[in-house]
């Protein structure tokens, strides 16, 4: 978002089309306001991008444990769906898929000290659970294919839930 908003597969990602149309058009008044993208070439800016995925990189290998979570509902970060793209930038930046996973739950459980009642699926804790129709460890983008959703003992299905979601 700071760096690439104005890079096409950045600003028209189609998970952009999920987001209300009243917030996309708020987007480009908000990053004029804050002076993003900060300015520079493009290629300088991709370089410094695939810097910050390097260094996420080698503080994995290094032990580090890494959070997942979106800046929601900063631009080009669609609530929800952008979690899928930081997995994808996980996993890009030499995170295994599982690792990726894990820093999705487990340690984000464990940085909130809720690691005893969330973060995985075990007796007594509570747990949303997504089922998916193809396994994440093999592609994490796979992660997207959501056949159900399962949350507070509530059986949701994805095309319904996208019904929900304001248009304009």
């Amino acid at each position: 978002m700071i760096l690439l908003p104005d890079v096409p597969e950045i600003k028209d990602h189609p998970d952009n089309a999920l987001v209300p149309k009243r917030l996309r058009d708020f987007w480009p008044v908000y990053l004029k306001r804050t002076g993003c993208p900060q300015g520079g070439a493009l290629e300088d800016r991709r370089r410094e991008f695939a810097k910050f995925q390097e260094l996420t990189g080698k503080l994995y290998k290094a032990g580090v444990p890494l959070l997942v979570g979106t800046d929601s509902p900063e631009p080009q970060c669609t609530p929800g769906f952008s979690m899928h793209q930081e997995l994808e930038m996980l996993v890009e930046s030499g995170l295994p898929p599982a690792a990726a996973l894990k820093a999705a739950t487990l340690h984000n459980a464990t940085a909130l000290k809720e690691q005893e009642r969330l973060g995985s699926i075990a007796t007594g804790k509570l747990a949303d659970i997504v089922l998916l129709t193809a396994n994440p460890l093999d592609d994490i983008r796979n992660s997207r294919k959501i056949e159900v959703v399962i949350r507070s003992g509530i059986v949701c299905q994805p095309a319904e839930l996208l019904k929900q979601v304001p248009k304009d």
